[in-house]
């Protein structure tokens, strides 16, 4: 594999500055310490048998390298973290998909006092394989949420959220691509169960707005616990219902349904089942919107496990498997008036090693496999990757 000077450069920068086996302090600190600027880098090698995420089936060997600047402030009553990234990525054969993606990320956090926060801003250039619409896709993704908690008495609590999305596509193919804007805001009321453990209610609005006239809004109520769930295991459980009232006329010209009507669910665990051994969850059920207008319900559920050997050597692996339901006349199969319905599984594992402070290295394996009624969306994926990073 020939690699390009650029990226060929970049992963000797990355080796010669992992190699200092230097304490692992901030490049430049200000204000006795209060100020703190890193400097991170990775570079990527790669294999993908699958680019696109579809029954094509193109290969291609990858390489990428990711060069960030990260400025901290932690002073005074609200924290400052903003990062800056450029990621270079190259293909070998289908040069078309090459991209640089910068990524921009602005957090303001509020930890203490009665009244705690945060307000992040974001903007990041992202190219991947879209499974839901199977073929390669770019798009900015821009973003801003206000996250609020204040506590009423010792027992009860109440937190909120405010969000705005936009997902603006680079069209890459010959299919059309829908942008998509999203207004969300939620609130929750919190009651302490005991000492570990939380129970909580909230109701979650949502709207979204297509470049094509097409809306949807959905209200969902959650009941949820948060702490500890059951014996040694920790994370967030909600269980609720929700309805989409989809409006506007679809890519088939055909009128959006009236409403969909479904359970929804989040939750996320973990179990550190020894010093070594440490085990996470998770599990979803939502509505979502495709690239291509159509509403999918989707249910997906992931399990990872970590083994950490010694103080420089650790594996992973994990499985996962969902289904995604598309709705409406806009998830048709092509030709009939059956929806679709894609049913996916997937497998991991990875080594990591860390030769010192500056320098990280991992190796990592992903299967994935998807079934559906249509056929273009019946594929497999094989990717495996090695990754040197370091943070200086």
């Amino acid at each position: 594999m020939i690699c390009p000077p650029n990226l060929r450069a970049a992963g000797v920068v990355f080796l010669a500055l992992g190699s200092l086996a230097a304490p692992a302090r901030a490049l430049v600190t200000l204000n006795d310490g209060t100020d703190k600027i890193y400097a991170s880098g990775t570079f990527t090698m790669g294999y993908d048998s699958n680019i696109s995420a579809s029954a094509d089936n193109t290969s291609d060997t990858t390489v990428s390298a990711n060069l960030g600047l990260e400025y901290q402030r932690h002073a005074g009553l609200i924290a400052v973290n903003a990062n800056a990234s450029f990621a270079i990525n190259r293909y070998l054969n289908n040069t078309t998909y090459n991209s640089v993606n910068p990524s921009y990320s602005l957090e303001f956090d509020k930890a203490s006092g009665r009244t705690t926060g945060t307000l992040n801003f974001g903007a990041v250039r992202s190219s991947q394989a879209d499974a839901a619409v199977n073929f390669y896709t770019t798009a900015w993704n821009y973003s801003a949420d206000l996250n609020v908690h204040y506590p009423v008495i010792d027992r009860y609590s109440f937190a909120g959220s405010l969000d705005y999305g936009f997902l603006d596509y680079t069209e890459t193919s010959n299919q059309p691509l829908v942008n998509l804007s999203t207004y969300s805001s939620s609130l929750s009321l919190f009651y302490v169960l005991s000492g570990d453990r939380d129970l909580f209610a909230t109701y979650r609005y949502r709207f979204e707005q297509s470049s094509i006239s097409t809306s949807t809004t959905d209200d969902a109520l959650n009941l949820g616990m948060h702490g500890k769930l059951i014996w040694e295991i920790k994370g967030s459980l909600s269980v609720g219902y929700q309805i989409r009232d989809p409006r506007g006329t679809s890519f088939a010209g055909a009128p959006q349904q009236s409403s969909y009507h479904d359970l929804t669910s989040q939750a996320s665990a973990s179990w550190m089942a020894n010093r070594k051994l440490t085990f996470n969850g998770s599990l979803s059920k939502d509505f979502a919107t495709t690239a291509t207008d159509a509403t999918t319900d989707t249910t997906a559920g992931t399990l990872d496990v970590t083994y950490v050997l010694n103080a420089v050597l650790s594996a992973n692996a994990g499985l996962g498997g969902g289904e995604n339901r598309f709705l409406g006349p806009a998830g048709f199969v092509p030709g009939t008036t059956k929806e679709r319905r894609d049913y996916y599984f997937t497998w991991n594992a990875g080594v990591s090693y860390t030769f010192n402070e500056r320098l990280h290295v991992s190796l990592a394996y992903v299967y994935f496999q998807n079934w559906s009624n249509l056929g273009f969306a019946v594929f497999n994926r094989n990717r495996i990757t090695l990754s040197l990073s370091s943070r200086w």
